[in-house]
C-alpha cells in the first residue's frame, strides 16, 4: 500500500506536487522528491484511509548542492483501495492553506488530528526533509551534520 502512496504523492497532478516540474534557471533540470510520515490507517468501505504529512517540494542541482524551488509541507487522507488491479488512490483531501486546525480534527482520529498538529507546530524536527532524497538521486553525497 504504501508504495501506492508514494506513487501518487509523487506522480498525481492533484497531488502535493501539482501537475508538473517548475522549469530551473539556467536549464538546471527540477526534480520532485516527497518524505511522508502516515499518521493513521482506518478501514473505509473495501479500502483504506490513509492519513499522513508529506513533506514534498521540486529541488534542482546547482554544482554540489541542491535547492528547493517550492518545498513544502501539508497533511493529506487518502483512500487506498487495494482489492483493485493495480491498488490505487481513489480518493483524495488535502488541508486547505491555513485552516490545519479546523480541517484536521474533520479528517483524522482525535488522536490523529492531535499528532497532524504536533508536527505541524515543529515540522523539521518531525519529518525528514526530502533534500536529502534529492542530493542521492543527483548523485550528491549527504550534507555533513556542520553544513
Amino acid at each position: 500500500m504504501l508504495p501506492v502512496v508514494d506513487r501518487y504523492l509523487l506522480t498525481d497532478p492533484l497531488g502535493p506536487l501539482g501537475s508538473g516540474e517548475p522549469p530551473g534557471k539556467n536549464g538546471a533540470v527540477a526534480r520532485g522528491f516527497c518524505t511522508e510520515r502516515v499518521i493513521e490507517i482506518r478501514p473505509t468501505g473495501a479500502g483504506l484511509r490513509v492519513g499522513l504529512v508529506a513533506w514534498c517540494g521540486h529541488y534542482v542541482r546547482r554544482g554540489t548542492e541542491v535547492t528547493d524551488l517550492d518545498a513544502g509541507i501539508e497533511a493529506g487522507v487518502l483512500t487506498v483501495s487495494p482489492a483493485s488491479a493495480p491498488a490505487r488512490v481513489s480518493d483524495v483531501a488535502w488541508e486547505p492553506d491555513d485552516v490545519l486546525y479546523t480541517w484536521a480534527p474533520a479528517h483524522f482520529s482525535p488522536g490523529g488530528a492531535a499528532e497532524v498538529e504536533r508536527i505541524d507546530s515543529d515540522s523539521s524536527a518531525n519529518l525528514t526533509d526530502p533534500e536529502g532524497k534529492a542530493r542521492a538521486a543527483f548523485g550528491l553525497p549527504p550534507r555533513s551534520s556542520g553544513s
